[in-house]
């Protein structure tokens, strides 16, 4: 009687091709890692050619982002101090708020100014209007108790005959690497554009 063979099926390890397709993963990808690294950059586009004399630049402002600087400023000019303030540029008056004294007591004020550009690149605010609950003091007196008992910086100088603030950037920008000046202010648009330089001596 004929045997015939019989042919047995081995198990299929799947751990060994889990392994191998594993691997070939691996080396796919670090294959395409190392294509991307060793390609050249991909040259950025230039929309003007950089001059040397190029030493200045405009920043343009909106409301929010003047008012942001300003915070941020007095925020640390004002460190420490019991005496605070504060200067908010609205769509019509740029605002100084504050506390005064008068006959003994502290009221609380709201100084407003209309901001002017200067030829010099300075900014001078004029005093339109005074905010005091119902007392009726005079612009002149607020101001010239601020300009007496408020801490300012050197640079805003305070005329309360004139009833008028010089934010003298000139000044400001004595003492530092770069120069600022005013170039634009329009309060009903809400735009300030400011000239920075870079001084080259």
């Amino acid at each position: 009687m004929e045997k015939r063979s019989v042919k047995t099926n081995r198990p299929v390890n799947r751990w060994k091709w889990a392994f191998i397709v594993l691997l070939a993963v691996i080396v796919l990808a670090t294959g395409i890692v190392v294509n991307r690294v060793t390609a050249p950059a991909p040259t950025p586009a230039v929309t003007r050619k950089a001059d040397i004399g190029d030493t200045s630049m405009t920043v343009e402002l909106n409301r929010h982002q003047v008012n942001a600087l300003a915070a941020n400023y007095l925020n640390r000019f004002l460190k420490g101090q019991q005496v605070k303030y504060t200067f908010i540029v609205g769509q019509q008056y740029a605002t100084l708020a504050g506390d005064t004294k008068f006959l003994g007591a502290k009221i609380r004020f709201a100084l407003n100014f209309i901001p002017e550009r200067q030829k010099n690149g300075n900014v001078l605010l004029r005093a339109k209007g005074l905010s005091i609950g119902r007392l009726n003091i005079p612009v002149k007196i607020v101001m010239g108790y601020i300009a007496k008992n408020y801490n300012v910086p050197k640079w805003v100088k305070i005329d309360a005959k004139k009833k008028t603030i010089l934010l003298d950037l000139n000044q400001y920008s004595a003492k530092r690497s770069l120069k600022y000046s005013a170039q634009e202010i329009n309060m009903a648009q809400g735009r300030f554009k400011f000239l920075i330089t870079v001084p080259t001596n």
